[in-house]
């Protein structure tokens, strides 16, 4: 049942992100073929793209943590085996986690004061509900370190 459920977000996060491409390439397209008409385009198109290039780039991070294909310097574990590199793992993986989840918790501090402005970015939608998928995407990537942690390198994975 677990692992049916991990398998459902997994399609859920995979959809979004094809979703966020999706809609990205469509707002470009239609805003070049209305300036190619003389029609001076959506104004908000703009600032809607650049909010989507921030949430593509948060769901890419996810999905990145998620397949544990996330940026990451292992000189240490291409040098030592066994319980050492277990240890470096889990340490490491701790060290990711802790400093996701500070930047989490002041991104969310970030995402409160801006909610307080009552800013829009573009056609009524709040700034900080544009703002928010960066807690939210920080705190899962935390979550999911912390779970890493817990769950060493198979040692007879081949290295890349």
């Amino acid at each position: 049942m677990l692992q049916r459920i991990r398998s459902f977000l997994a399609l859920l996060e995979d959809s979004f992100l094809v979703a966020l491409v999706v809609s990205m390439v469509v707002l470009s397209f239609s805003q070049l073929v209305l300036r190619n008409l003389g029609v001076s385009g959506m104004t908000w198109s703009d600032t809607a793209l650049r909010i989507n290039v921030l949430w593509l780039a948060m769901f890419g991070a996810l999905r990145a943590s998620r397949t544990q294909n996330h940026i990451a310097i292992d000189l240490m574990t291409r040098y030592v085996s066994g319980k050492a590199a277990a240890i470096i793992h889990f340490l490491v993986s701790v060290s990711a986690a802790a400093i996701c989840g500070v930047a989490a918790y002041y991104s969310y501090s970030f995402v409160l004061i801006e909610k307080e402005d009552g800013m829009t970015a573009f056609l009524g939608v709040p700034v900080w509900a544009c703002e928010a998928v960066i807690p939210f995407a920080l705190g899962i990537i935390a979550l999911r370190f912390i779970l890493n942690a817990f769950n060493p390198p198979d040692p007879n994975a081949a290295q890349p």
